[in-house]
């Protein structure tokens, strides 16, 4: 799947960043849609739905999500990787150019995929509706932890999250899948244990570590 169709033409200081520019003239903001949040957590490069958009353009589909993110919910680069792309293209922002990923992204990342809403506010009625099962967990209480960690990243929405992506071995978690009355590819593996308590998980491989 496409990414980015120019990383030389792409204008990334700006934030929505659009990595998929029109194929006829390659200038931004010529064609629609193809947009992303750029930002960055400790470890990791993360693109996530397009921030501080309008009605009037989301309206005009003017700032739709880029290709990979319409059918994922976002993507995540390891800094390694990242900085393979700057060797390619000098226009690539250094890590140390890229904002941090406030509660807002970290929503997005977490809580937007398959089959999930991409409205934030529809995905715990969501849940009540389509959650049938998770692995250890009743219900009733995987929706509690999952309210609770949207609250969590919800009082940070406009400010740096200070926090990591991390293994599950690494960190000694267990991720536990939520099951759908639907296609299995919709099961999510949204929530990890660590101890007593349930971190969110971004999928089978990435648990979000708070720094505190």
């Amino acid at each position: 799947m496409e990414l980015c169709n120019s990383l030389e033409w792409t204008e990334w200081p700006d934030n929505p960043v659009q990595v998929q520019i029109c194929d006829c003239c390659g200038t931004v903001g010529c064609a629609s849609g193809g947009y992303i949040h750029l930002s960055r957590l400790q470890d990791s490069v993360v693109w996530t739905m397009p921030q501080n958009v309008t009605l009037d353009d989301l309206t005009a589909g003017r700032y739709c999500p880029a290709t990979a993110l319409a059918r994922f919910g976002s993507v995540g680069f390891p800094n390694e990787s990242w900085l393979s792309l700057r060797k390619a293209a000098a226009s690539v922002p250094a890590l140390s150019n890229i904002a941090r990923s406030n509660g807002h992204a970290m929503i997005d990342a977490w809580a937007i995929g398959l089959g999930r809403p991409d409205r934030i506010d529809e995905l715990v009625p969501m849940l009540r509706r389509r959650l049938i099962a998770a692995d250890t967990l009743t219900i009733g209480t995987a929706i509690g932890w999952i309210e609770h960690w949207l609250e969590w990243f919800g009082r940070r929405a406009d400010c740096a999250v200070d926090g990591g992506l991390r293994e599950p071995d690494a960190i000694g978690a267990r991720v536990e899948t939520l099951y759908f009355d639907g296609p299995a590819a919709e099961d999510w593996p949204g929530l990890a244990q660590t101890g007593d308590a349930y971190l969110p998980a971004l999928d089978w491989n990435r648990v979000f570590l708070p720094a505190a």
